[in-house]
């Protein structure tokens, strides 16, 4: 073992102290363990393509999460490729617990979760293709930053990739105060509810009482309004924690290449992107970072649009003659793409032939452009599935009027470019598990992707801390009524929409289960066609949030 490895594995007392809090406070108030997109191996190999990177195929990745919690990040992973190996390392045997419940109870073979500290990972622990770091880094002492950058260069493989994300200035200036006065108002307070309840009173200061002589007073009344918008359990674990430590990405940087790696850039490659926020950015940052070395430009951009949490992604150090500059925006017709976009109603005063729509994460789109419309028709029409660039553009071209192929493969390209710099479509390097299920199967007999049903059903309880996705890994919330929740679990794939809606009806019919307003049909005859309604509308939302194969 080496000098450096000492030091990390073997911890000093204090900071064995700090760990042993920190896990008390985690295993206190369970934080719901949720999957992130942006951090999933699929997402990752994707983005590292933009940036010139090789990277290693899915179906028989290793896979690593610092920080797991319950394993929520992990999961639909390692249920959509089976073959893989997935491992989860926390602190909190509370939270590790739970995490080996749901894997137990969900017949996860590929997935392993240790109780245990990071520190502690040796290169004999194993290497991993793809090791992730999901809001860890800011929130533990000096030492074991230090030691996850040393798990990344011991453990990555060679075409590995890290992940780590952490707080960043100049964006957390603002939220460094909001935090000073959080910890001052609730020092002292004899409870964990106490400390919360004091630490939340103080904000009404910041806002509603800043004096309007203070310069920072729009800074702090938007860092407040945005806290507002978090839940209990984030605002403990983000803002109350012993350790909260924003950097400048330039110190992360400097940090990461003492340990023998090199920062490519943020695992969502739109916000590396100047022209993403504007024309007055772009311009002058372009100006400013003319020649200067790929961090640097990304430092500047940092700065022009008040950067405060980066997701940056991590090669090792030979690596860092592949990585392009910047990413390469022609290399979005090498990937995959899905989304999902349903048409609203149009505001008054619109512009004519305008056309508003809400994408599935429910972000506003108003287009006029009649290729927009038919990428965003194309994509949805085949959602959950992706479609390869030829297979888009076929359906782009079957919708608009003959042009020459050249044509249409640059304006559909233009169109990814400025979806991509919106964040409204989902991507990948190759094939989803979505593609896997037989299309005629699949419409005959729908079937929910592994977990939903189970998930569902435990999320009752208020203490569950495992978080509800789908296999684009987002983090799932639905809410659904009686008699949704009844049909649910039918959804196996060996029922059609017939024989499900057959289900619901003799279950209203007997009074198992109320109707969707909340009202008894006990008795009632002839609720075919309302069964069928119901399960229309269930089949339709399931697969609006990819909950269907």
């Amino acid at each position: 073992m080496t000098a450096d490895n000492a030091s990390t594995a073997n911890l000093d007392d204090a900071t064995q102290l700090l760990n042993q809090e920190i896990t008390e406070t985690y295993d206190r108030q369970v934080y719901t363990s949720n999957a992130f997109p942006f951090s999933s191996p699929g997402h990752l190999r994707a983005a590292a393509h933009l940036y010139g990177l090789e990277s290693v195929p899915l179906k028989n990745a290793r896979v690593l999460e610092l920080g797991c919690a319950g394993g929520g990040n992990l999961l639909p992973f390692a249920l959509a490729y089976p073959q893989a190996h997935v491992v989860g390392v926390d602190l909190s045997p509370v939270q590790v617990k739970q995490g080996q419940e749901v894997v137990q109870a969900l017949g996860v073979q590929n997935l392993h979760l240790h109780a245990m500290s990071l520190t502690d990972i040796t290169p004999e622990f194993g290497q991993f293709d793809y090791i992730i770091a999901h809001g860890v880094f800011s929130w533990v002492p000096p030492e074991v930053r230090e030691a996850m950058l040393r798990i990344l260069r011991e453990n990555l493989s060679p075409n590995g990739i890290g992940y780590i994300s952490y707080n960043t200035y100049p964006g957390w200036k603002a939220g460094d105060i909001v935090r000073d006065a959080m910890m001052l108002h609730s020092h002292g307070a004899a409870s964990e509810e106490d400390r919360l309840a004091s630490a939340k009173a103080v904000l009404n200061l910041l806002s509603d009482g800043i004096a309007a002589s203070n310069p920072l007073a729009p800074s702090l009344r938007a860092a407040v309004a945005q806290l507002r918008k978090h839940s209990d359990y984030y605002i403990a674990h983000e803002y109350l924690e012993i350790f909260n430590n924003p950097c400048y990405l330039l110190e992360f940087v400097n940090l990461a290449d003492q340990h023998e790696l090199t920062h490519v850039g943020d695992a969502d490659p739109h916000v590396e992107m100047s022209v993403t926020f504007g024309q007055n950015v772009q311009l002058n940052h372009s100006l400013v970072a003319l020649g200067q070395p790929r961090e640097m430009r990304q430092q500047y951009l940092d700065f022009a649009v008040g950067r405060n949490f980066r997701k940056s992604m991590l090669v090792h150090k030979n690596r860092a003659d592949q990585v392009l500059i910047s990413p390469n925006m022609e290399r979005l017709a090498d990937l995959r793409w899905a989304g999902h976009f349903t048409e609203t109603a149009q505001e008054e005063n619109a512009p004519k032939n305008r056309r508003a729509f809400r994408g599935y994460k429910n972000q506003p789109l108003y287009s006029s452009d009649e290729t927009v419309i038919a990428v965003i028709q194309t994509l949805s029409e085949a959602w959950p599935t992706s479609l390869d660039f030829d297979t888009l553009l076929a359906g782009v071209q079957s919708r608009l009027a003959p042009m020459e192929g050249d044509t249409a493969r640059k304006k559909t390209l233009e169109v990814l470019q400025t979806l991509f710099r919106l964040n409204s479509l989902r991507y990948a390097f190759e094939p989803t598990p979505y593609e896997a299920a037989d299309g005629d199967q699949k419409d005959a007999n729908p079937a929910l992707i592994p977990g939903v049903a189970y998930l569902f059903q435990q999320k009752k309880d208020p203490a569950f801390g495992v978080g509800m996705f789908n296999l684009w890994h987002d983090s799932i919330n639905i809410q659904l009524k009686e008699a949704e929740a009844f049909i649910l679990p039918q959804i196996d794939g060996r029922n059609s929409r017939k024989q499900l809606a057959t289900l619901l009806r003799d279950a209203l019919n007997r009074g198992t289960v109320s109707g969707t307003d909340g009202k008894s049909l006990k008795g009632q005859r002839n609720l075919d066609a309302v069964a069928d309604k119901m399960v229309g509308k269930l089949l339709e939302l399931l697969r609006r949030q990819a909950l269907l194969r």
